[in-house]
């Protein structure tokens, strides 16, 4: 990689980001409303869409890694404008990072902890047991992704909001080898820091029989979290990436090729190489291919502005990912609910369609509003009303706006 003559750069929200933000939620989504198995599936012609749906939707979780990827781009977008700039040494003080980080996060975080704690009360009732505390100890520090039994006690999906948190710490490691070693070094000690944690907990394990997760911790991750940091500074042309970084072709046979080998690795014995090695891979092809998705996005929304023209299908997407981060803290709650809404004796598609999505959506936006917008800097929730204005006005008056968007690494 070699530095690149910078563009002009950016100060809008991207909107390329936020329709892929959108995407991963409503992939994950469907990953846990839709019910799989044969007794699930209706008994005429309509099995067949049915099971196209189940085993679509049951490939939703990959989008957590576009999740990762995503977040790599945009916690890296300050430093990134900044060096593009012209300052040659960008400071990211410690402090302010986190401040910043935390008062946008934690609180709507805690809101959809509690919420789950008063609906379990209500509905099942609370135990409060030593675990139970040990498990809500750990949530609140963001350390439950460490312990099998706390990784999806409360929310199957927050075992990934602490992974973030942990990148985000080791964000700081990320930007000392890369401004003292390069990329390539850079990529290489994320690539090992995966095959320590590996060897880790497979030691740790053989010597005390105690399980050390591994799918759900940030060294496992910090390879493809690094790949969006190369991508904004690609973007913002500090380097210059091979063309196949923007090859969707490319993307798509490693975003199928680690889907198929993940559902096929349970039939690999353990005790092989071929087992490690595989489970190895998977996890950096989907981070690769869903790189490059983020390549070619952000740089055709360079397109869109030019000819002022936005795909209506990114616009329906963006305006999801606006509030994806409350998709993703309060989807899970809402399909739990979903069973006093939907009707048993309808086929799963109608109920999934009509009911468990736009409840889920919903539940979000109202979420969104009153439990994570507050919490937003005065900047950002500039961007999301620009951002939503952008799409309504002509095109004539769109230029006049751009100049009070702010970058979506601020969300």
């Amino acid at each position: 990689m070699t530095p690149a003559q910078a563009p002009d750069l950016p100060q809008k929200r991207l909107r390329s980001i936020d329709a892929l933000r959108g995407i991963a939620a409503l992939g994950v989504v469907f990953y846990h409303a839709v019910e799989q198995g044969e007794k699930f599936l209706p008994g005429n012609f309509m099995r067949y869409p049915v099971r196209v749906l189940q085993v679509g939707s049951s490939f939703g979780y990959i989008g957590v890694f576009l999740f990762f990827v995503i977040s790599g781009f945009c916690i890296h977008l300050t430093w990134a404008r900044a060096r593009a700039s012209g300052e040659q040494h960008p400071k990211i003080p410690f402090g302010q990072f986190w401040k910043r980080r935390l008062r946008r996060l934690y609180p709507p975080y805690i809101i959809a902890l509690v919420l789950f704690f008063l609906f379990t009360a209500t509905s099942v009732g609370l135990n409060v047991t030593h675990f139970f505390i040990y498990d809500v100890v750990l949530h609140l520090l963001m350390l439950h992704n460490l312990d099998p039994k706390t990784c999806y006690s409360i929310n199957g999906v927050f075992w990934t909001l602490a992974i973030e948190e942990q990148l985000y710490l080791a964000y700081f490691l990320l930007l000392y080898l890369r401004s003292r070693f390069g990329w390539g070094v850079t990529l290489a000690v994320c690539l090992l820091a995966r095959v320590a944690w590996m060897v880790f907990s497979h030691v740790v394990w053989a010597k005390t029989g105690i399980g050390v997760p591994v799918p759900e911790a940030a060294a496992s991750h910090w390879f493809t979290w690094a790949l969006g940091a190369i991508g904004v500074e690609a973007f913002f042309g500090l380097v210059k990436l091979p063309r196949w970084t923007r090859n969707l072709q490319l993307a798509v046979a490693l975003i199928v090729t680690a889907s198929v080998l993940s559902n096929y690795l349970p039939s690999i014995s353990k005790d092989t190489i071929w087992h490690d090695f595989s489970w190895f891979l998977i996890h950096p092809m989907w981070g690769i291919g869903f790189f490059i998705v983020v390549n070619k996005s952000v740089f055709a929304e360079s397109g869109w502005v030019r000819n002022l023209k936005l795909p209506w299908i990114i616009s329906a997407f963006a305006t999801l990912g606006v509030f994806s981060y409350s998709i993703y803290l309060t989807h899970e709650l809402t399909i739990m609910q979903s069973w006093r809404w939907t009707n048993p004796a309808s086929w799963q598609i109608q109920n999934v369609f009509l009911v468990v999505i736009p409840a889920t959506i919903l539940f979000a936006w109202v979420y969104f509003w009153f439990c994570e917008r507050p919490f937003m800097s005065r900047r950002s929730v500039a961007a999301v009303e620009s951002s939503e204005l952008e799409g309504a006005i002509p095109k004539s008056q769109i230029s006049n706006l751009k100049s009070q968007i702010v970058d979506s690494g601020r969300l």
